[in-house]
């Protein structure tokens, strides 16, 4: 046998060996994530809901993040009674997957507890604990960006792109005269379709990307009026859980965050600490 026929059979060898390895490995990862989930789902049916959550938080750095998997372990939280770990982990989930109607729901219900407790804080002050109300434009950017995920867009936008590539052959090749004009004039509303779509996908990638929101951790704290431990209050207390929108940041000599400035609203408004928070 020649030399170069040896090693055609010890190349497909190892190429078969190669594939067996890859997928007892993969079989072995798959097998370990479903019992690790299985874990974490025992210890939360049984209450155990602090280890549960430590359970999932596991899963999520091997397997990485998913909606179901945040929602399971913000679920743990708020039974745990960590409202601000619960609401950091269900607005993440709702970044990940914007229409489930239970991450939604769980978050809202939440968050109204959250604007409770801060609205027994002000003690009769007359000041607003809720977001402000969204201008028009505010509201169609949410829409467009929160309310529908990027893969949708994207998927829509492929659709109406196939769509007008058969109205472009209806129009070149068909010789009815109705069908013609319906490959034209529909095939400029698929353009104009796929093209807002696709201007939609990036800005709902953006706002995905975008981490400018935040979520109070401590227990209790104040807005101060600067990045400073000594500085004025700038606000009541408010409590764990409570959402900001970030709007400027203060860091180190190595790039990282030592103090972030938060907005709830027109009337709170301030700086913290960034070990006080969290960024969604």
């Amino acid at each position: 046998m020649k030399m170069t026929q040896i090693s055609r059979i010890l190349v497909r060898v190892l190429a078969v060996c190669g594939v067996y390895v890859v997928l007892t490995l993969s079989c072995t990862v798959s097998a370990f994530a479903e019992s690790s989930t299985a874990m974490a789902d025992t210890l939360y049916v049984n209450g155990e809901y602090s280890k549960a959550a430590d359970a999932y938080l596991a899963i999520a750095k091997v397997d990485g993040e998913s909606p179901g998997l945040l929602f399971n372990l913000a679920n743990s939280y708020a039974h745990a009674g960590d409202l601000g770990s619960a609401i950091l982990y269900y607005s993440r989930a709702q970044r990940l997957d914007p229409t489930n109607k239970e991450i939604n729901n769980n978050l809202n219900y939440f968050a109204s507890k959250v604007e409770d407790s801060n609205r027994a804080e002000l003690r009769g002050k007359k000041t607003s604990v809720a977001p402000d109300h969204l201008t028009f434009f505010q509201s169609a950017n949410k829409f467009i960006c929160a309310g529908f995920s990027r893969n949708m867009w994207a998927y829509v936008s492929v659709i109406a792109f196939i769509v007008l590539l058969g109205q472009i052959a209806l129009y070149l090749f068909c010789s009815d005269v109705r069908l013609r004009k319906f490959g034209f004039f529909g095939g400029i509303c698929s353009f104009f379709i796929s093209v807002f779509c696709v201007v939609f996908a990036f800005m709902s990638a953006s706002y995905y990307d975008a981490h400018d929101k935040a979520v109070l951790m401590t227990y209790k704290t104040e807005l101060l009026i600067e990045p400073s431990s000594d500085a004025k209050p700038a606000s009541n207390l408010l409590c764990q859980g409570t959402r900001f929108d970030i709007i400027a940041e203060e860091t180190d000599v190595e790039g990282r965050p030592t103090w972030y400035k938060v907005r709830l609203n027109s009337d709170i408004e301030g700086w913290l600490r960034a070990s006080d928070i969290a960024v969604i």
